[in-house]
């Protein structure tokens, strides 16, 4: 192995499987997003038995590793195997996500709902005009490295016949008998994504703590 062969692997991988790994990633993301702040929102503001019953949903979700979750929705519903990675990795994420803001929500709600209040806001202004807008600032950073999970967990759409940069990786190594070459190129390929983004959430939080917000994420 050469850095030559490394290289044209490294990039033969990228241009074969790096848009539905990204697909995927996105898609995901933007499902569980949406899920996870919708239970966030209704677990923090929701009354007392609602609150407990998405607490052991978002529980449940998280014990359930994310292959049997894609099995669950390809098998299951059957439908596209690309759609069934985003519905189950979203899902997944989800209950991730709505900690992340749960716990931001509950952080900034109990220093400044009472202000807001006492200035004539109703609940839901208050929470449209003073929570909403920082939760999403503040959780950034967290919700940037919940990210870097997902595209990692995207390698198991490889268990559902979803090509994407694991997929060829490994079909790549099936085909030459060798498979010391494909894995290293696509671990690489990992690395410098993830460290990519773990860089920018690194420098959204020092940006973030400079406004004032450091003690709150």
């Amino acid at each position: 192995m050469n850095l030559t062969q490394l290289f044209q692997t490294i990039s033969f991988i990228a241009l074969k499987g790096i848009a539905n790994t990204f697909l995927l990633s996105f898609g995901a993301f933007a499902l569980g997003l949406a899920l996870g702040s919708l239970l966030a929102f209704l677990q923090v503001l929701g009354a007392g038995f609602l609150a407990k019953v998405i607490d052991y949903v978002t529980r449940i979700l998280r014990s359930i590793p994310p292959v049997l979750m894609l099995f669950i929705v390809f098998y299951g519903f059957r439908i596209d195997n690309v759609v069934a990675a985003i519905v189950g990795l979203g899902i997944i994420s989800s209950s991730y996500q709505s900690q992340i803001f749960r716990g931001i929500i509950e952080a900034v709600a109990a220093r400044q709902l009472e202000a807001a209040f006492s200035i004539g806001f109703s609940r839901w202004d208050a929470f449209r005009n003073v929570i909403f807008p920082q939760v999403i600032l503040l959780s950034i950073p967290a919700l940037l490295n919940e990210f870097t999970t997902i595209l990692k967990d995207s390698s198991i759409a490889y268990a559902i016949g979803v090509v994407e940069i694991f997929t060829v990786a490994i079909n790549l190594a099936n085909a030459r008998m060798e498979y010391t070459l494909p894995l290293i190129s696509v671990s690489i390929l990992y690395i410098i994504i993830c460290l990519s983004i773990s860089y920018l959430a690194n420098l959204i939080h020092k940006k973030i703590a400079l406004l004032g917000y450091g003690e709150s994420i």
